[in-house]
Formats: structure tokens, C-alpha cells, sequence
């Protein structure tokens, strides 16, 4: 949502003595009756609104009171302001509103912070997800590998349920997967799960109880945060620099609080990239056994690096086996339908996670296991992560050094030894969901980096993939992306200087 198209309309829609905070209240209903503000949308802030149209607090202040007056927007301290969603005239009585538990009211309004696409997906060259591309699929061995199961009379396996723990192939052949990254494992202490997600959820039912402390990076992975909050934990965030988590805020967290997990990505982290050294993570490991903790373990890109030399998991490091819950998965380097990850985690854990993940859904798809066992087992994992990480390499390679021609020292950003993300931080006072406006507008889109923090930071952030499109569909994007910032820039100048201008007409006055 452009909302500098207000600052046009203040005056040129304006009617006869109609107060300015009448005509935000129409546009902003006219917004709403469109779409184009769907119901949990969250609004700017008072001062965010009234600074982007030169206008006083109270202003805008008004025009919200209003809004809210006829029921169709609604404040909570802490949350912000949101488009409510409509009853129809015809329901005398809302069925489900006081239905809903916390955990979906919770989910609901995490993902509110999610801004809406204004354009067609097809016209914008898209910076946003953070998944591989078809052109990347090995969906050629993937057929081979399934005619040739069908053709032998070995597809029935695929057609029935799976253990529970997982197929014994894909098993063996995650083990040694893991035993390549120095991650030793016994049987016993490994579940197959349905990808990433799903073992973040798992981890959270078998550890998680409603107020218990979370320590997590900041910013960190959006659909982490909508798990943690939507099981009513009580999440702290722990700052995150160039070089990941900061050993001096976690060090104060843990003092501070009696904390039951903290959540974190050790290498290439969702959405800075950045990567913990192997000192910080030695420290981690012992400020979690001093204050006896337990980690997850994200290592959801683990096996895209580009260059820089190899660091050990946290669950690889001495004493790591004792407290961390290792979690990865294929679908990065491979592809998300495949829908497979896994947990290593202690024995008497791994026990009760594989009890939630019968509750959830008694076992994962036989098909996709069985298919990626004799994938693994071929040997042709190792071929195509060479073929995904040289051609991952170029484009992060062209996005930095298009970024270098088409921005000044004013915007900086982050340059990544591997994974899926740059990071990139605007001059201190912008926004970066503003911009995104401006760049979908100009046909690009990114995500704004305020959805990955816990609390209101980080409007001046956002984050880039590099992986989704070929080396001259960035080179574009980019350029697209600074000629939106530059209008952007352009824009908020003049708004500051009206601004200025109203404040300096309103001394005189007074003078």
C-alpha cells in the first residue's frame, strides 16, 4: 500500500470545509471497501502516517478515532493498529469469533505483518521467497527412479505406510549424510520428519508450555516466531550481528530469565546470512550447559556454501550431543515438494518426539522416502549440490555487485559465504515497507525486514534471495529496485520539507 498517495489527495479531494482528517478517514475506507486493505492488515502508526504526509499527530490521531468509531479498523497496545475484519448485515451473531483458540488468534495476527502483493506475480521479478527454482529440480532422476521402482515390482512399499521414524533406507542414508558433517548419530536418536517446519513444530509441542522463555535470534525465521508465539511462549529476543548471536546479550538473557529453549541458525541464518564463528559457537554451547538449556538447531541451508572454510554444527561440537536438537532437510538444495527433513536429538527426546509426530500424522509420505533413499543411495546428491552451489554462487555474486553500481555508501548490505539471503539495511528514518510500494510499482518485490523481528525493529531493513532468478533477471531487478528507492527518497524529501514548511507557518502564527 502507497500510502504517500494520500498526501496528493489531502488537498485535491479535499471538500469545502471538510477537515484533512476527514479525507484520510474516506481514502482509507475506500481502501478497505476495495481490498486492497484486507481484513488483519496493519496499519502505520500515528507518527509513522502523520511524518510521511507533513501533517500533526493529532490529524491523523482523528481520522483513526473515526475509523475505529465505525467499526472498521482496531487498536491493541503492543500490537498496533489493524483493519477489523467485517460481519455481514445479514449475522445477527458472530459464530466464530470467540471460537478461535489463542494459538490461531495469535498465528493470525503474526501474519497480518505480511503485506499484501499489488501486482500480478508474473509482471514483478520477485527478491521475496527463499525456495530453489524448477530449472534446479532433478526431476529427470527423480522419474528414472520411480519407472524403475514400478517396472521391478518394488513400488508397493511407496503405497503404504511408512515407520513412523521413517523409511530404514532414507534412515541409513541421512546418517551417513550426517556422519560426512561430523554429526554422529545412533539409530535411535533420529526422526524423519515432513520437512523443516514441521520439526520446529514438533520440538515446540514436546518442550514448549504457554509462558515458558524462548531465547531466538533477532531477526530470525518468520514461521518460527508464528510457532513460538502461537504456543504462547514467551519469546526474548537475542540482537544478531554480521557475525550471528550476540554472546553478550545471550549471556544477559539467560542470567535474567529461567529459560526452557533457545532457537537459533548457526550457519547462513534466515534472514541476515550470517554465520556464527566456531569460538561463538564453542561459547553458546557452554552458556547453555552452565544454565542448563537446551538448543534447536536449525541447519536448513547448511549444505549451500560458496566459499569460506567448513564450521562444525553446534550438535558436532564437544558436548553439543548432550543439549542440542540438530534439525535439516533437502528441500533447499533440492526441492520443497519433497517435503523431508529431520531431527537428531538425545534418546529421551527423540522418544517423545516421535510420539507428536505419530499424533501429527502418523508417518511421513512413503513415496517421497523411498524415492530420495535410492536418489541418496545413487550417489547423485553429491553431483547436483556442486551444480546448485556454482550456480548459486554467480548470483549472489551478480546481485552484490549490482547492488554496488546501483546504490550508494548510504545503503549497505550483508555478503553472504553461502545460503539463500542478502540483507540489506536503508539510511536510518526509511522504510522498507514504504519502498516496497515504490518497487512493486517499478515491477520487483522483497521482503520487508520488520517481518522477521519480534518486536517493531527493523523498519530499514529487507531481505534479497539470490537463488530464484538467473544471473540477468537480477541484474534487472536490481536496477528496478534502486530506480523505486530513488522515488522513494524523492518522495519523503518532499514530504519532510512540506513538513517543515507547515511547522515553520504554524511559529510565525504563534509569533
Amino acid at each position: 500500500m502507497n500510502w504517500l498517495e494520500l498526501k496528493s489527495k489531502l488537498q485535491s479531494q479535499k471538500g469545502p470545509g471538510e477537515p484533512l482528517y476527514g479525507v484520510i478517514v474516506r481514502q482509507i475506507q475506500q481502501w478497505i471497501d476495495s481490498g486492497a486493505l484486507p481484513a488483519g492488515q496493519k496499519l502505520p502508526t500515528n507518527r509513522e502516517l502523520s511524518q510521511l504526509l507533513g501533517l500533526d499527530r493529532s490529524t491523523v490521531a482523528r481520522a483513526y478515532a473515526e475509523l475505529a468509531q465505525d467499526g472498521v479498523i482496531e487498536s491493541h497496545v503492543g500490537r498496533g493498529t489493524h483493519v477489523k475484519a467485517r460481519r455481514s448485515a445479514a449475522q445477527s451473531v458472530d459464530l466464530w469469533s470467540d471460537r478461535f483458540s489463542k494459538a490461531s488468534q495469535t498465528a493470525f495476527e503474526v501474519m497480518s505483518k505480511q503485506p499484501p502483493a499489488s501486482r500480478p506475480a508474473a509482471e514483478v521479478i520477485s527478491f521475496s521467497g527463499g525456495l530453489p527454482t524448477e530449472e534446479f529440480y532433478p526431476h529427470e532422476q527423480f522419474e528414472a527412479i520411480v519407472n524403475e521402482l514400478i517396472q521391478s515390482g518394488q513400488s508397493r512399499a511407496m503405497f503404504e505406510y511408512s515407520p513412523a521414524d521413517g523409511h530404514a533406507g532414507l534412515r541409513q542414508e541421512v546418517l551417513s549424510h550426517l556422519k560426512e558433517q561430523g554429526i554422529i548419530a545412533d539409530d535411535d536418536e533420529l526422526l524423519i520428519v515432513s520437512g523443516s517446519q514441521q520439526a520446529i513444530d514438533l520440538v515446540t509441542n514436546v518442550l514448549v508450555d504457554p509462558g515458558d522463555v524462548v531465547l531466538l535470534e533477532d531477526p530470525s525465521y518468520f514461521w518460527a516466531i508464528c510457532n513460538l508465539k502461537s504456543r504462547q511462549a514467551r519469546c526474548i529476543p537475542i540482537p544478531v550481528d554480521q557475525d550471528g548471536m550476540r554472546i553478550d546479550a545471550l549471556q544477559s538473557a539467560l542470567a535474567a530469565h529461567r529459560v526452557k529453549l533457545i532457537y537459533l541458525m548457526p550457519t547462513f541464518q534466515n534472514p541476515t546470512g550470517a554465520s556464527l564463528s566456531i569460538e561463538r559457537r564453542t561459547r553458546i554451547l557452554e552458556l547453555a550447559k552452565q544454565h542448563n538449556v537446551a538448543i534447536l538447531e536449525d541447519n536448513f541451508v547448511g549444505d549451500l556454501r560458496y566459499d569460506g572454510e567448513h564450521v562444525p554444527a553446534l550438535r558436532a561440537l564437544p558436548g553439543g550431543r548432550e543439549i542440542v536438537i540438530h534439525q535439516g532437510t533437502f528441500s533447499k538444495a533440492l526441492c520443497p515438494g519433497l517435503r523431508l527433513g529431520w531431527l537428531v536429538a538425545p534418546k529421551e527426546v527423540l522418544s517423545r518426539l516421535l510420539l507428536a509426530k505419530r499424533v501429527c500424522d502418523l508417518s511421513t509420505n512413503s513415496m517421497a522416502q523411498i524415492t530420495l533413499a535410492r536418489y541418496l543411495s545413487a550417489g547423485l546428491y553429491k553431483g547436483h549440490l556442486e551444480n546448485v552451489r556454482a550456480a548459486y554462487k554467480k548470483r549472489r555474486d551478480v546481485m552484490l555487485e549490482s547492488l554496488s553500481k546501483s546504490f550508494s555508501r548510504e545503503v549497505s548490505w550483508s555478503k553472504p559465504h553461502g545460503g539463500l539471503f542478502i540483507w540489506l539495511k536503508l539510511p536510518s528514518g526509511l522504510s522498507a515497507r514504504d519502498l516496497l510500494s515504490f518497487a512493486e510499482a517499478e515491477g520487483v518485490s522483497f521482503s520487508p525486514g520488520e517481518l522477521f523481528f519480534l518486536g517493531s525493529e527493523g523498519k530499514e531493513y529487507m531481505r534479497l534471495c539470490f537463488i530464484q532468478t538467473p544471473e540477468n533477471v537480477i541484474q534487472e531487478g536490481i536496477k528496478r529496485l534502486s530506480a523505486a528507492y530513488g522515488r522513494y527518497v524523492q518522495t519523503v524529501a518532499q514530504a519532510s520539507a512540506s513538513a517543515y514548511g507547515a511547522a515553520r507557518s504554524r511559529d510565525q502564527v504563534l509569533i
